[in-house]
């Protein structure tokens, strides 16, 4: 495969070359790759794309369509991109070629480097760039890639996280506010991002809004039946206090 294509599965399921995207094919076409990339590094069997093209139900066609879906994809990526090993198929590209590769691999050095906020900000700016929607687009609830959309999803609020406590380490307090409502309007249950909130509000002087924000998660808490743990309790008694900071 050349240099120069990304294969992307952190959004909808294609190929990006130096001319734009190319789609990949239809919904089953898709599946496919979304496979062989999740794979990246190691061999597929050809039972596991079966079960990700039919789940248990494989047609008595089965063999014939995979091979036709395997042919069109190494028009699209090359003829040496995908290799037939035993009754398995396996991407023969640099790992780095698939985006979800790259995410991971940035996310990494951004986290080794929390100790150079500038760097570790840009990073994760880089790393969530990558992102153009729900892993694997409208394939993200196939029973086959479900677990794994879950896991990258996971991996993108830790980078989101990540690079708002090295923004806030660089002093852009203000400008991390901002993102931090939005972030937790969209995923009101993540308590790390809550505290964050609580801490930058008390740290800028606006106590009164700290221990809202404390009320607001307690409720958010009681709405799913969950307690307010220790952590929230110290938090809000050192703000009280007039001391927000974590000791």
């Amino acid at each position: 495969m050349n240099d120069e294509y990304t294969i992307r599965i952190l959004g909808p399921v294609d190929v990006m070359t130096p001319d734009g995207p190319r789609p990949v094919g239809g919904r089953q076409a898709r599946a496919v790759l979304a496979a062989l990339a999740v794979g990246a590094g190691h061999a597929v069997s050809i039972d596991v794309l079966n079960e990700t093209l039919w789940g248990d139900r494989p047609p008595a066609s089965a063999a014939n369509t995979l091979q036709s879906y395997i042919s069109d994809l190494r028009r699209l990526l090359g003829t040496g991109s995908i290799a037939r090993v035993n009754h398995s198929y396996e991407l023969e590209i640099d790992p780095r070629a698939i985006d979800a590769v790259r995410f991971e691999t940035l996310l990494g050095e951004a986290a080794a480097s929390r100790d150079n906020p500038k760097e570790c900000a840009r990073l994760c700016r880089e790393a969530l760039g990558l992102w153009r929607g729900r892993p694997f687009g409208e394939l993200a609830d196939d029973e086959a890639l479900h677990l794994e959309a879950l896991r990258l999803d996971e991996l993108r609020l830790a980078t989101m996280e990540l690079s708002l406590e090295a923004e806030l380490a660089l002093g852009h307090a203000e400008l991390v506010l901002g993102e931090l409502e939005v972030a937790i309007e969209e995923q009101p249950y993540r308590e790390h991002l809550w505290h964050m909130l609580i801490e930058t509000l008390a740290g800028q002087g606006r106590r009164v809004e700290a221990l809202r924000a404390c009320q607001r998660l307690r409720r958010v808490l009681t709405e799913v039946g969950v307690e307010a743990g220790d952590d929230l309790v110290a938090l809000e008694q050192r703000i009280l206090e007039g001391h927000p900071s974590t000791p």
